[in-house]
């Protein structure tokens, strides 16, 4: 009876994760750059350990959170310092010494002309070096497929730089659209790449796929709930029956 209440418990909790999760993909619905999580659930027990080591009661529990890296839609903004990716790769963006990896592509100048993300960090083009342009205020500036930055039509200080890394699934979050990698993994300058000025990479978040998923995941859980509180009730009455007889 009790390795019962504790699957059912182990399933309820699992989909409680599940459902924080599809919460944080919904939130970031408009976040540019942002790439969704997918949960893995997996039994503990796996083969004849289910019914040797737990008498054919297994447990839920989650195997993995997964990030989809699969490319976001293109929102058209018409300023000239934002710059989607379409394909493979990530931006390289540095703060103090840390490295970070992202696909936000709304990019600024602070005031040394310097190619700053909005978020602050520093971009990083050819050769791992920072982005510097001397450019004046009403400047036209030009970014083309390939990266290269053009100032009133005279090539500037390079190219934006895009980087694959070695196994994208070791990448790990660290905000909405950022990206650092483990301890011992790399990256590589990308050779071809293409990049569109005046747009962003929106969310590749589908309301309406989290929203049916998070229904789903809903009904699984009060499932769970249920054959809990039914396990509770048949525990009760078998006290109540061990204690007459």
């Amino acid at each position: 009876m009790g390795s019962g209440k504790y699957s059912a418990l182990s399933g309820a909790v699992a989909r409680e994760q599940a459902m924080g999760n599809i919460a944080a993909n919904l939130a970031n619905v408009n976040t540019t750059g942002f790439k969704k999580d997918r949960v893995g659930f997996a039994a503990i027990l796996q083969g004849a350990k289910q019914a040797t080591d737990a008498r054919g009661i297994n447990f839920t529990r989650i195997r993995e959170i997964g990030t989809d890296f699969s490319q976001g839609g293109m929102q058209t903004t018409g300023r000239s310092l934002d710059v989607a990716i379409d394909g493979e790769g990530f931006f390289k963006v540095q703060r103090n010494n840390e490295i970070f990896y992202t696909r936000s592509g709304h990019l600024m100048l602070d005031e040394n002309g310097i190619l700053k993300t909005s978020e602050g960090l520093t971009v990083l083009g050819e050769g791992n070096l920072p982005l510097q342009l001397d450019i004046a205020i009403g400047a036209n500036i030009h970014i083309d497929e390939w990266g290269t930055i053009s100032v009133n039509g005279i090539p500037a200080a390079g190219r934006l730089q895009l980087f694959a890394v070695d196994e994208p699934q070791n990448l790990i979050k660290s905000g909405t659209s950022l990206y650092r990698l483990e301890e011992g993994e790399g990256d590589q300058p990308l050779e071809v790449f293409r990049v569109i000025q005046g747009n962003l990479e929106t969310s590749n978040v589908n309301m309406m796929e989290e929203m049916t998923t998070m229904i789903a995941t809903q009904r699984s859980f009060e499932i769970h709930l249920k054959a809990l509180e039914a396990y509770s009730k048949l525990s009760e009455k078998h006290d109540e029956l061990g204690s007459v007889s």
